[in-house]
């Protein structure tokens, strides 16, 4: 993680559940401010059932980051102040829903918890998060291929466009050679 930050790279963080990536992904935000590298907020969005995971890990090992949860009806009432804060956590369904918010809204890094969520590039949820006007990305999953490599494809395509060519040409030169 430090690597990529240090050269503006996003990337994918995959191993078993349980083994602290969110922990992880904390210990990196705080050196990419104390290295000066986060002029915006750090958005991390992730399903319903894990948000109070990262409100307690950042309470926990990161109390100086500012940290909101931006979540429920009353969550409209931030959108005006949401570069205040370091650190802001929503749903991949609010995501979609807040997308004219998030649009004009610069962030530093944008991390996608459970980014298998996003495995579906057709997805609201995968096209709001492509969306985002962010200067770097990182997905977080313990299960970046469930299905078929297409799979992978989109995630990666997610945090670093590009990097494994367009849709069609991973599909032939890695998915369709792989698959036999």
């Amino acid at each position: 993680l430090a690597f990529l930050g240090r050269h503006g790279l996003g990337g994918i963080l995959a191993d078993d559940m349980g083994l602290g990536k969110t922990v992880q992904v904390i210990a990196h935000i705080l050196a990419e401010r104390a290295a000066g590298r986060l002029s915006a907020p750090v958005l991390v969005v992730a399903p319903k059932s894990v948000l109070p995971n990262w409100q307690q890990e950042v309470a926990r090992f990161a109390p100086e980051l500012r940290c909101l949860a931006l979540e429920g009806g009353a969550r409209r009432r931030h959108f005006a102040d949401l570069h205040a804060y370091d650190l802001i956590v929503t749903t991949y369904p609010l995501l979609s829903r807040d997308l004219a918010h998030w649009r004009g809204q610069p962030l530093a890094l944008a991390v996608f918890d459970e980014s298998q969520m996003l495995k579906n590039p057709t997805t609201q949820a995968a096209k709001a998060a492509r969306a985002l006007q962010a200067a770097r990305r990182l997905a977080l999953t313990g299960t970046p291929l469930e299905n078929h490599l297409g799979e992978l494809w989109a995630q990666i395509d997610l945090v670093a466009p590009g990097l494994v060519g367009d849709r069609r040409s991973f599909e032939r030169r890695y998915r369709a050679p792989l698959s036999r």
